[in-house]
């Protein structure tokens, strides 16, 4: 019944843009640049805001459990990060924009955080953070973990400066830090479509127990911060925001488009799709550290969420956000590309949808294909519609003067 909802309101939400879209056709409205600029900020604020108090319910909950170590408190833990992951999700489409969330104040740019590596790195090696099953962690080190190792101070500082401490693999911090933390190794077979099972034991009766809640409360906390200081900087006189705003016209929309043509074309679809599907080797099923919410089993809506980002910032809507959009003034230039653009975006949510609504778990459909194969499956058809939906947004900023590549 979960997956036949989000179906239903996936669909709805792909229907619901392609209908406004056709509306602000037919109204033949003209849209400036400088509207649709200032709407793509009003919508990475808006979202980086909903995933702030999101992450904040998250703190509460994750506060509650390592305070009170009750089962029902475990579970409304795992279901806050999995609720506050949503808004997160779509706030990728950000990147690789010469923002604050990549660029970090090295350079002069007080404006600059630097801060997405210590969000949302992956894939992880949990043996860095805890203890792991002997055998089934690929990329364990051989170091004494942190939870482990007593001499260490879990603090925010000392986690932020542990993070990629040895590779960059060895994450300490951010949402796979905690999603571990919560769910623990997933060792399940991938068609049995189980998350990690980490007992209530490891935050009562187990030895680490004092130092794991620790760690969870802190990880969290750092989070949240780190997503406070993107509100902060993204809201109205922000600082980031009064940066972006005051850029040439050309330059922040070669920045805000270049952030969706990345996800589409690079991130999502090669990092986060492919490279599990060629490390599956169908009988270790490897794959499965590869996924983004590998312990959570929550890719599927990862996948989802990030492709959702992409169609928010191609059409200018979030929510109850619906203004100037990258789109209008493709369609101004060029109505037939535009055509093409709003096509091929349809068909990639479409095929995404087919990956998040499957009645398989992710880590089950990338063992039935690979990369190489001519009759792809959900993921593959997926990858393959994303690639082509970044190829006409591509194409459609040069419609409008805009070189991408």
């Amino acid at each position: 019944m979960k997956k036949i909802a989000l179906f239903i309101v996936t669909t709805l939400i792909i229907i619901a843009c392609s209908n406004d879209d056709d509306n602000n056709n037919s109204q033949n409205n003209t849209v400036t640049k400088a509207q649709v600029i200032s709407n793509y900020a009003d919508i990475v604020y808006q979202s980086y805001s909903d995933s702030y108090q999101l992450a904040l319910n998250m703190q509460t909950a994750i506060n509650a459990f390592v305070d009170n170590p009750t089962e029902a408190n475990f579970t409304a833990a795992k279901n806050a990060w999995l609720a506050a992951r949503e808004p997160y999700g779509q706030t990728e489409a950000y990147r690789e924009a010469s923002g604050p969330v990549d660029t970090d104040n090295s350079a002069g740019t007080p404006w600059g955080l630097g801060n997405e590596g210590q969000m949302n790195a992956w894939p992880i090696d949990e043996g860095y953070i805890d203890y792991v099953q002997v055998g089934t962690e690929p990329y364990a080190g051989n170091y004494t973990s942190i939870i482990s190792d007593a001499g260490v101070t879990i603090s925010e500082a000392n986690l932020a400066s542990l993070n990629e401490g040895v590779d960059d693999k060895s994450i300490s911090s951010g949402w796979h830090a905690i999603e571990f933390l919560l769910w623990g190794q997933d060792n399940s077979d991938p068609s049995s479509d189980l998350p990690g099972q980490r007992p209530l034991a490891d935050y009562t009766t187990d030895p680490d127990a004092t130092r794991r809640g620790e760690y969870l409360k802190v990880s969290t906390g750092l989070l949240v911060n780190d997503l406070q200081s993107l509100v902060n900087t993204w809201n109205t006189g922000g600082t980031y925001r009064a940066v972006f705003e005051a850029l040439n016209e050309d330059t922040a929309l070669t920045q805000l488009v270049y952030g969706a043509f990345f996800i589409a074309g690079d991130e999502l679809s090669s990092e986060r799709m492919i490279a599990p599907v060629d490390s599956t080797d169908g009988i270790n099923n490897s794959g499965q550290e590869d996924e983004h919410s590998c312990f959570s089993d929550n890719t599927h809506r990862d996948v989802f969420a990030n492709a959702k980002g992409v169609y928010n910032v191609i059409f200018g809507s979030y929510e109850s956000i619906n203004g100037a959009s990258f789109y209008d003034l493709v369609n101004q230039a060029d109505p037939a590309q535009a055509a093409i653009l709003l096509a091929t975006a349809n068909d990639a949510m479409t095929k995404v949808n087919a990956v998040a609504n499957n009645a398989q778990p992710f880590d089950y459909l990338i063992t039935q294909e690979t990369s190489t194969d001519s009759s792809f499956g959900p993921v593959m058809q997926a990858v393959q519609a994303l690639f082509a939906w970044a190829d006409e947004i591509s194409a459609s900023a040069n419609a409008i003067g805009i070189n991408l590549q």
